[in-house]
């Protein structure tokens, strides 16, 4: 199969990550081994402009992509081509095999000026998480764990590696986490902190419209 150069693998910022952070995504939910029926049933890239036909053929088409031998080749290629700062690796997805993930650990080593960041439910599956501990090995990746009330908090961890929680409902408080997210509609709210834990600054209700996350940063840097 000939795949087109022209097509680009990374996109520039979404109205949450802002103008600054690129981003590459799959489709969410085949390519979520380690998901929750918690966040299957809360997902936001399963509605909105994630749904639209030209946005999930993209995202089929990166995901064919991410599958050739000469992905890693490819990756670098565009990154060298549109010299991101900041790459969020899964605006939708995730981590769906033990090579995907040596692939990102090539990539990364490759572009040891950018910054990688990710959030993973993967963790949950052993092979898989064998090699993303070896991802948030490398400086220039930030690698999170995503938990929610389903799958609790890991029993240990990657030191680099910390841990952002799904909030699904007012009293579903995190037993430990280092950051949260609400879905949307505790969102209205104003929180800057769910018990000790902090609210992602975007979604808190009360500075996320003088924010985004290129320019706030508590994910990647």
């Amino acid at each position: 199969m000939v795949v087109s150069t022209l097509f680009p693998l990374l996109v520039k910022g979404n109205s949450k990550l802002g103008k600054s952070v690129w981003s590459w995504s799959l489709e969410a939910g085949r390519t979520c081994p380690g998901k929750s029926p918690a966040c299957a049933k809360e997902c936001y890239a399963a509605a909105g402009a994630y749904v639209y036909p030209s946005v999930i053929r993209g995202q089929r088409r990166r995901l064919r992509i991410s599958r050739r031998p000469d992905f890693v080749d490819r990756m670098v290629r565009e990154i060298h081509r549109v010299k991101p700062a900041v790459v969020r690796v899964h605006a939708s997805g995730d981590f769906y095999s033990a090579a995907y993930v040596r692939a990102w650990v090539e990539v990364a080593r490759l572009c040891p000026d950018v910054r990688f960041y990710a959030y993973t439910r993967s963790w949950r599956l052993p092979a898989i998480a064998a090699e993303l501990r070896r991802l948030a090995r490398l400086t220039n990746v930030r690698l999170w764990y995503s938990c929610d009330k389903d799958t609790g908090i890991p029993a240990s961890k990657p030191a680099r590696v910390r841990l952002a929680w799904m909030q699904t409902a007012e009293a579903d408080v995190p037993p430990r986490s280092d950051l949260v997210f609400r879905v949307v509609r505790l969102r209205k709210r104003v929180a800057k902190r769910i018990g000790l834990t902090m609210v992602c600054p975007v979604e808190n209700g009360a500075t996320g419209h003088r924010t985004d996350c290129g320019r706030c940063g508590v994910c990647w840097k």
